[in-house]
């Protein structure tokens, strides 16, 4: 579980890109990313998700979105993304997402 905190914009995506990646160097291929701690996130922050998600998608692995403000799924529901990740209210419905 990666837990994302402040903001997610063009001075902080580049640190979780890296995060990202150093997990799937790693070979992990489920990521549960908490989100009750982001306040605000910019269309690269929506990209490093995205990059993370096809990343992901080629080593039939999940990322599961936990725990999105009002403000931050009104972004997601905006850009269309409800329907390419899997967002759950909670982190431990994310983790359990993640598991199957």
């Amino acid at each position: 579980m990666v837990v994302v905190r402040g903001r997610l914009d063009a001075l902080t995506s580049p640190v979780l890109e890296k995060r990202i990646q150093e997990l799937l160097d790693l070979g992990e291929n489920r990521l549960a990313l908490d989100f009750s701690e982001l306040s605000y996130i910019s269309s690269l922050g929506l990209r490093v998700l995205i990059m993370a998600a096809k990343n992901l998608q080629k080593v039939n692995g999940k990322l599961g979105l936990a725990a999105l403000n009002e403000d931050i799924f009104d972004v997601f529901k905006m850009a269309g993304f409800t329907k390419v990740f899997s967002i759950h209210p909670t982190i431990e419905e994310t983790v359990q997402f993640c598991a199957q």
